[in-house]
C-alpha cells in the first residue's frame, strides 16, 4: 500500500516503510542490560516480529547479544534499512539522524524523550532533526514516543511483551500522543471488550508526522475502519487541517481529549510540548465536521467496540435512520431494565412509548405466565418465566416496528427456561432485520457461548447495562455525524 501525503512543507512522505518495514536498524543496543529500551525493541523484532534478521542493532562497542552481532556504527551495517529506531540521548541523536539519512532509511522513530518537552534545549535539538527531516523527506515518528505496535511487521514499544496486554488484530486504529494513555485506556479497554486493533501509533511530541498524516493514512488502509484519537493539542493550525482531512473520510473518527482543564493545560506542555486547545471550541468543530466525541474512558471503549463491530455488518446500517434515538428495552429482570431506562434519559437517547394496540399485541406472543405477571410497556420484562422462544418472539415484533431505532436486549441467562443457545437464535433473527440490536450479557466464561455467538454476527455486546446505553448513544452520534458531514459536503 502506497500512502503519500503533503505536509506543511510541501514534502511527500510514504508511510509504508514505516508500517510494514522489510527491515530495521535499532541504535541503542545494550549488550549487558536487557531492560534498556534499545535492547527491548531490538530483541522484540528480531525475534517475535516478522523482521526477524533482517532487525539490526548499533552499539559503540560492537559485541554481540543473543548471538546476534552488533555494528559499532551506523555506517557499517549492511543494509538500507526501511525503519530506523533512535533510542539514545537527545545530544547523540542528531548525528544518528544524520547518519541514518545518508544510509538512505525511509522512515525514522525517535523513542528517546528529553527534547522539545524538556525545554529550549531539547527543542532546539528537536528542531535539528526536524530540518534534517523534512529537507531529506523522511517521515519522522516522535520523538518522546514508544512509537508503532503492528503486528507482524513491527513492534517498537519498549517494554517486554509480557508485562504487556496487546489485543487482537482488528479493524481499528489508534492514534495517541500519549505512549501510555495508548497501552492503558486504548489497548487494555480493547483487550477486555475484545476488539481488534489494526495499528497502535504513539506520536509524542510529533516533531514531523503528526495526526492529519496518520488520519490520510489509515483512512486509505484496508485493515482499518475506526480511527480513534488522543488528542492534547494541536500545533498552530493544525487543528484546522485536520477537520478539512476528516471531511473527506467515510471511516468512523473517534476522539478522546485530553487537556480539558486549565491545570490539565500546563501539564500537556510538559508532557508532548503540544499546544493544548481550547476544549469547549474544539469540541463544537468535531461535532460540526461529523467527528465523535466521548467523554469518558468508558465510554471510548464502548463507542469504539460499537463502531468496530457494526461497521463489518452485511448489509450496512443506514445510519440516517437513527437520528432520534428511539430505544426500547427488552429484559427479563425489572430491576435491569429499570436501570437501563434511567441511563437511556440521562444520554437524551428518547424511550418508546406503545399504543394499547401495540401493548396486546406483545402480550399475545408469550406464553400465558408472562402475560399474567410481565410489564409490556418499556422497558419490556418478559420475568424470569421468560423462554427463548418468547424472546425470540418479541424481539421480531420489535424489529419490525418503525417508530423504535434501536433494541437493548438485557440477555441475563439466569431464568431457567432460557438456553445457552439464546444468543445463536437472537443471532439469526437479528439478521433478517436492518435494525440495530445491542445485547448485555455477563461478560464471564460460564456465558461465552451466548456472547461468541451475538459477536459472530456482528451485534455489540455489552458487559453492563450502562456499556449497552452508551452503545446506543454511539450509534445515535454515528446518524447524526454523518448527518453534519452530508451538510458540509
Amino acid at each position: 500500500m502506497q500512502i503519500q501525503f503533503d505536509n506543511e512543507f510541501g514534502n511527500n512522505f510514504d508511510l509504508s516503510p514505516i508500517f510494514k518495514p522489510k527491515s530495521m536498524v535499532v541504535v541503542g543496543v545494550s549488550q549487558q542490560n536487557y531492560m534498556n529500551p534499545g535492547t527491548t525493541i531490538f530483541l522484540k523484532n528480531f525475534f517475535e516480529m516478522d523482521l526477524g534478521s533482517n532487525t539490526f542493532g548499533v552499539n559503540p562497542k560492537g559485541g554481540f547479544i543473543e548471538s546476534q552481532k552488533l555494528y559499532e556504527n551506523i555506517k557499517s551495517i549492511p543494509i538500507n534499512p526501511d525503519i530506523s529506531v533512535i533510542a539514545i540521548i537527545p545530544k547523540l541523536a542528531v548525528n544518528a539522524v544524520k547518519e541514518l539519512i545518508e544510509k538512505n532509511t525511509k522512515g525514522i522513530i525517535i523513542i528517546s524523550g528529553g527534547f522539545a518537552e524538556a525545554g529550549k534545549e531539547g527543542k532546539k535539538l528537536q528542531d535539528e532533526i526536524k530540518k534534517l527531516c523534512i529537507d531529506a523527506n523522511v517521515p519522522l515518528i516522535g520523538p518522546n514516543c514508544i512509537g508503532i505496535y503492528n503486528p507482524p511487521y513491527i513492534d517498537t514499544i519498549f517494554l517486554p511483551t509480557e508485562k504487556l496486554i496487546l489485543p487482537r488484530k482488528g479493524n481499528v486504529a489508534i492514534i495517541s500522543q500519549s505512549g501510555g494513555i495508548m497501552l492503558d485506556q486504548f489497548f487494555l479497554s480493547c483487550y477486555e471488550r475484545n476488539i481488534g486493533v489494526s495499528a497502535g501509533v504513539s506520536i509524542g511530541n510529533k516533531a514531523v508526522i503528526n495526526e492529519i498524516h496518520l488520519l490520510d493514512y489509515f483512512a486509505k488502509d484496508v485493515d482499518t475502519n475506526v480511527i480513534a484519537f488522543y488528542i492534547e493539542g494541536f500545533e498552530q493550525l493544525q487543528g484546522r487541517k485536520f477537520l478539512e482531512s476528516s471531511k473527506k473520510i467515510s471511516k468512523d473518527i473517534i476522539i478522546y481529549q485530553g487537556g480539558k482543564t486549565d491545570i490539565a493545560k500546563s501539564a500537556v506542555q510538559s508532557h508532548t510540548a503540544s499546544l493544548a486547545s481550547n476544549f469547549q471550541i474544539a469540541k463544537s468543530a468535531f461535532k460540526q465536521f461529523g467527528i465523535i466525541l466521548p467523554e469518558t474512558e468508558e465510554e471510548v471503549g464502548n463507542y469504539i467496540k460499537t463502531y468496530s463491530v457494526i461497521t463489518k455488518r452485511k448489509p450496512a446500517f443506514n445510519f440516517k435512520n437513527y437520528l432520534e434515538g428511539n430505544v426500547v428495552v427488552l429484559t427479563v429482570s425489572g430491576g435491569h431494565g429499570v436501570v437501563c431506562v434511567d441511563l437511556l434519559e440521562n444520554y437524551k437517547l428518547k424511550i418508546v412509548k406503545f399504543e394499547t394496540n401495540e401493548i396486546e399485541k406483545l402480550k399475545n406472543l408469550v406464553n400465558e405466565t408472562i402475560q399474567n405477571i410481565g410489564s409490556f410497556n418499556n422497558p419490556i420484562d418478559l420475568t424470569g418465566s421468560a423462554t427463548d422462544e418468547d424472546i425470540i418472539k418479541i424481539l421480531d415484533f420489535l424489529f419490525q416496528l418503525d417508530k423504535i431505532d434501536i433494541i437493548i436486549a438485557i440477555v441475563v441467562p439466569y431464568p431457567p427456561a432460557i438456553s445457552i443457545q439464546i444468543g445463536r437464535k437472537i443471532s439469526f433473527i437479528a439478521r433478517h432485520y436492518n435494525k440495530p440490536l445491542i445485547c448485555f450479557v455477563p461478560y464471564i466464561e460460564k456465558y461465552n457461548l451466548i456472547r461468541e455467538a451475538l459477536e459472530l454476527y456482528n451485534i455489540p455486546v455489552a458487559h453492563t447495562v450502562s456499556e449497552a446505553v452508551q452503545m446506543a448513544a454511539a450509534i445515535r452520534d454515528k446518524s447524526r455525524a454523518i448527518l453534519r458531514l452530508s451538510y458540509r459536503q
